[in-house]
């Protein structure tokens, strides 16, 4: 008791005390001196800014101000009151016929909304009686049946469906390895090519002194010239395996 008698006794609990009990909004930070006027004016909301912007959105004269017990906007005042201006459409969502017909349900003829739009309109009359007419045609055990029998048949393409999906991954490895050895039959051709052309360019170097460009005429003759060798290597080739199997037999 002693001890606690000594800690409360400190300037710093008696601080600590006043703090408590004087901090009434977050920003307060001067010690002290702070009043209720203070704690009305610095809180947050401001109470007397609130007053004075309601008065202000009355739109009412100083003296007024004073019987105005309500309160209340000036655009929630007007739907007591209300004139043509009221009524004019200014938004999107009020041209549409719900809000005409709840307008006129609420302020009648003021409201200057046309009476024929409260009415059905024939056409949405025509359909709904037309689709009343196609639903009474069946009975609902009609209907049941009808979905039961939709669902079995897409049940069954659902199956058959599973059915190809299975018979087609049994023979996923074979096609994979045909897609894989045409690749690669692909690639090696691509790669005959490069290099063909690669020995193109070196011999048109080895005879111009320079590199040329592939689509320089001069290097679309040199290939045309490599191209007749190799045909007419080709054929001898063949007469000489075609005379060599004569000779043996």
């Amino acid at each position: 008791m002693l001890g606690c008698a000594l800690h409360l006794s400190r300037p710093s609990a008696v601080c600590w005390l006043l703090r408590r009990y004087k901090k009434y909004y977050r920003n307060w930070w001067i010690p002290y001196s702070l009043d209720d006027f203070q704690t009305v004016t610095q809180s947050r909301p401001n109470p007397y800014e609130a007053w004075d912007r309601e008065w202000k959105m009355s739109q009412l004269p100083k003296e007024w101000q004073p019987f105005d017990i309500s309160r209340l906007p000036n655009h929630l005042k007007a739907r007591k009151r209300p004139t043509k201006e009221f009524f004019s459409i200014q938004r999107p969502v009020e041209s549409t016929l719900d809000y005409r017909r709840a307008l006129f349900g609420r302020y009648g003829l003021r409201s200057g909304v046309d009476p024929s739009h409260l009415f059905v309109d024939p056409k949405m009359l025509a359909f709904e009686k037309a689709l009343d007419a196609e639903l009474h045609k069946q009975t609902i055990s009609e209907i049941l049946e009808v979905n039961k029998q939709k669902k079995a048949e897409e049940a069954k393409e659902i199956d058959e469906l599973m059915k190809t999906i299975k018979k087609n991954l049994q023979t996923m490895p074979e096609l994979i390895d045909k897609f894989q050895t045409r690749q690669s039959k692909q690639y090696a051709v691509s790669e005959v090519e490069v290099q063909r052309k690669k020995a193109i360019v070196e011999e048109a170097r080895d005879r111009f002194g320079y590199y040329v460009d592939p689509r320089d005429p001069k290097f679309q003759k040199i290939r045309e010239e490599i191209e007749e060798r190799e045909k007419t290597a080709r054929k001898q080739l063949k007469k000489s395996s075609k005379y060599a199997s004569q000779a043996t037999s």
